[in-house]
């Protein structure tokens, strides 16, 4: 069986403008988690439950500024540009996502702790190496634990305003939906039966991913959801398990397999 990885995407400020940045940053801290849809380049050996961390770079603060789960197999599309050319893409789901003037795991610390990484990716696409997989989760852990830049330079070296056109299909999501999920259904796991306000007190209280039992992506379109009937709350473990083939796993199905 594959063992999962963990990829590192990138995003260039120079390249495009991420319109809807706050918006999805405050969407990640109101709801602990956001889809998004990313180009992976011409990575094809990238799977739903994969781990990924997304680096900023072009300008200064460069680093990383967001982490999460790969939630689809990869999938070719018309480049993101509008060229000719295709790239491929992945659905994600963001855990943290900042902005990288507020919080950022600064490619200096990358470096001098994983000085073997190749830090500058001309795209998306490239792996960590397996023996910095544990290096990584804790410095981004207690990176965005104390929710600070990690910079070298001055602010005065950053540049700002050129504009840019991005196109990009994300899958629009209704926070009344989850909010009437979690009011029928509870915050505890509906698989693993895990509950965050259990296990971590008043800082977990609240958080928890929704599930939709037919996912947005595969609807094609604006629909009539009901949020008791199509849509179950689940643990990020869980939840990225229930993604992590081809064929999305039901809930019985993954219960099946955490009873065993």
């Amino acid at each position: 069986m594959r063992e999962p990885k963990t990829i590192l995407l990138t995003w260039n400020p120079k390249k495009w403008t991420w319109e809807n940045l706050d918006e999805m940053v405050q969407e990640v801290k109101d709801h602990g988690s956001c889809l998004d849809r990313w180009s992976v380049g011409r990575s094809k050996d990238i799977a739903p439950g994969d781990r990924f961390y997304l680096l900023h770079l072009g300008v200064e603060p460069r680093g990383i500024m967001a982490s999460g789960w790969v939630m689809s197999e990869p999938e070719s599309k018309l480049h993101w540009d509008g060229s000719e050319s295709s790239t491929l893409y992945v659905d994600i789901e963001y855990d943290r996502l900042f902005r990288p003037d507020e919080s950022i795991l600064h490619i200096d610390t990358l470096r001098s702790a994983m000085p073997d990484q190749h830090w500058l990716p001309q795209s998306s696409g490239t792996f960590l190496r397996s023996e910095y997989l544990v290096k990584m989760d804790e410095l981004w852990a207690g990176n965005h634990a104390s929710n600070k830049t990690l910079a070298s330079e001055s602010p005065a070296d950053f540049i700002e305003g050129t504009a840019y056109t991005v196109r990009m299909t994300r899958y629009e999501r209704d926070p009344r939906n989850r909010s009437a999920c979690i009011a029928h259904h509870g915050t505890a796991c509906v698989v693993c039966e895990f509950d965050f306000k259990t296990r971590y007190g008043s800082l977990g209280e609240g958080f928890i991913h929704v599930h939709h039992l037919n996912p947005l992506a595969a609807t094609r379109g604006a629909h009539v959801l009901d949020p008791i009937r199509d849509m179950r709350p689940v643990c990020p473990n869980c939840h990225a398990m229930l993604h992590r083939k081809k064929a999305l796993l039901s809930i019985d199905e993954l219960k099946a397999i955490v009873r065993k």
